[in-house]
C-alpha cells in the first residue's frame, strides 16, 4: 500500500526573474543582453553534441536552419523577429541560432522528463496544477533561466527557458500552462521544428489556440505538449511529424514521460526497448499519486519530483558515470506550476538537494 504524499506547508522564499517587455525585437534584444553568457556557453554545447551524431555538423547544421526559416517565418513571424533582436543583444549570430534550435540534432531533447497535471477536483484547494521534473545533458544546469515576457498585444508569461529564449515550461496570465516531455517518433522530417511551438503555446489567449499551436501542420517532429487551463481542462498531446493524439484528463488528472500511450501512436514509437527508464517513472509517477487524488498540494507533487527509485534513472534524476556523455542525462528543475493562483514553484537544480521558490504574477 502507498501512502498519501503529504508535507507541511512551508513558506517560499521569491524567485528572481528577469523582465523583459516591448515588442518582438526589442523583447529579444533585451533578453539576449541579459543571457548572452548563457548563450555563448548553450552554443558551445551544442557544438559538441554535433560531435556524437553520425554525419553532423555545424555547417550543416546552418544549412538545415537556412532551409526551414521561411517555413519558421511563415508560421511564427513575430518569434523569428525576437530572436533577431536576441541575437544582436547576445552577440550570437542568428544563422547560429536557428541551427542550434532547428532540430538538425535528432537526439538534442530526448533525454527525458516527468509531468503530472492535476485539475480543481484533485487538489486540496480546488486548484489547477501542473508540474514538471526537466530532465537533460548535465552541461545545461544553470542555463535555463526564469524569464517574465510581455510582448506588445499578447499575453505576459513565466517561463523556464533555455538560455532565456527557448521555453521549456511555462503559464501565461490568460490561464494557460504549457509543460511536457520528448517524445522518439519514427517519422521526423524537414518542417517546423519542436522547440519553437512550446513559446507560441505561451502566446494563446484561449485553450482552442493553445491546442492548435502546440501541433502545427508541416512540423518536423514534436514533444508531448502537455496543455492545461485554468478552468481545469487537462490534455497531453503526443505528437509526432505527421500525427498526434490529444488525450484528456477525464478524471481530473494525468502523467506523461517520454514514450507513447495512446494507442493511435504506438505505432510511431522508434524504439520500444529503449523506453523501459520512461516506463518506471511513468508507472511510478501514477502510483505515488493515486493515493493523494482529491486532496493534492503543490508539496504532494514536489515530495513525487523527488523520488528516488532506481536511482540514478529516477524521476529525481542524477547523472550516471558509467553512461557514454552523450547519454547521461539529470535533473535540471523541478517544477509545479498553479495556474488558479498564477504562481511557479522552481527548484533550483535537482528537486531532492535545492529548494523550491516562488514567482506570482501578482508579485
Amino acid at each position: 500500500m502507498v501512502a498519501r504524499l503529504e508535507s507541511p506547508k512551508t513558506s517560499y522564499a521569491p524567485l528572481p526573474v528577469f523582465r523583459a517587455r516591448g515588442p518582438p525585437r526589442e523583447v529579444g534584444e533585451q533578453l539576449g543582453e541579459r543571457f548572452a553568457k548563457e548563450a555563448l556557453r548553450a552554443v558551445e554545447i551544442f557544438r559538441k553534441e554535433l560531435t556524437w551524431e553520425k554525419g553532423a555538423t555545424f555547417d550543416g547544421a546552418k544549412r538545415y536552419g537556412r532551409k526551414i526559416l521561411p517555413r519558421v517565418e511563415a508560421w511564427y513571424p513575430d518569434f523569428v523577429e525576437e530572436m533577431r533582436g536576441y541575437a544582436k543583444g547576445s552577440g550570437v549570430p542568428f544563422a547560429t541560432l536557428m541551427a542550434q534550435w532547428s532540430g538538425h540534432s535528432p537526439s538534442a531533447g530526448l533525454k527525458g522528463c516527468t509531468d503530472v497535471a492535476v485539475g480543481p477536483e484533485q487538489t486540496a484547494d480546488g486548484s489547477v496544477l501542473a508540474a514538471h521534473n526537466e530532465d537533460y545533458t548535465p552541461d545545461y544546469d544553470g542555463l535555463v533561466a526564469p524569464v517574465r515576457v510581455a510582448v506588445d498585444g499578447k499575453p505576459e508569461f513565466f517561463a523556464m527557458s533555455y538560455q532565456g529564449l527557448f521555453p521549456t515550461i511555462g503559464l501565461n496570465d490568460a490561464g494557460i500552462s504549457l509543460t511536457g516531455n520528448a517524445l522518439s517518433p519514427n517519422d521526423m522530417r524537414v518542417g517546423i521544428p519542436k522547440m519553437f511551438a512550446p513559446r507560441r503555446v505561451l502566446e494563446a489567449r484561449t485553450l482552442k489556440e493553445a491546442l492548435e499551436w502546440a501541433m502545427p501542420p508541416g512540423r518536423s517532429s514534436s514533444f508531448n505538449n502537455i496543455v492545461c487551463s485554468r478552468e481545469g481542462e487537462l490534455y497531453s498531446l503526443e505528437g509526432s511529424a505527421t500525427d498526434f493524439e490529444a488525450l484528456y484528463g477525464a478524471g481530473g488528472w494525468l502523467v506523461h514521460t517520454n514514450h507513447y500511450v495512446g494507442a493511435k501512436m504506438l505505432r510511431y514509437e522508434a524504439d520500444p526497448h529503449a523506453k523501459f527508464c520512461s516506463i518506471l517513472r511513468y508507472n511510478r509517477a501514477k502510483k505515488l499519486l493515486g493515493p493523494s487524488l482529491g486532496r493534492v498540494t503543490p508539496e504532494t507533487i514536489m515530495a513525487i519530483q523527488r523520488d528516488h527509485l532506481s536511482r540514478p534513472d529516477s524521476i529525481c534524476r542524477h547523472e550516471n558515470p558509467v553512461d557514454p556523455e552523450a547519454d547521461r542525462v539529470k535533473t535540471l528543475f523541478g517544477s509545479v506550476l498553479n495556474l488558479t493562483k498564477g504562481e511557479a514553484y522552481i527548484s533550483g537544480s535537482t528537486p531532492c538537494a535545492t529548494d523550491y521558490r516562488v514567482f506570482r504574477f501578482g508579485g
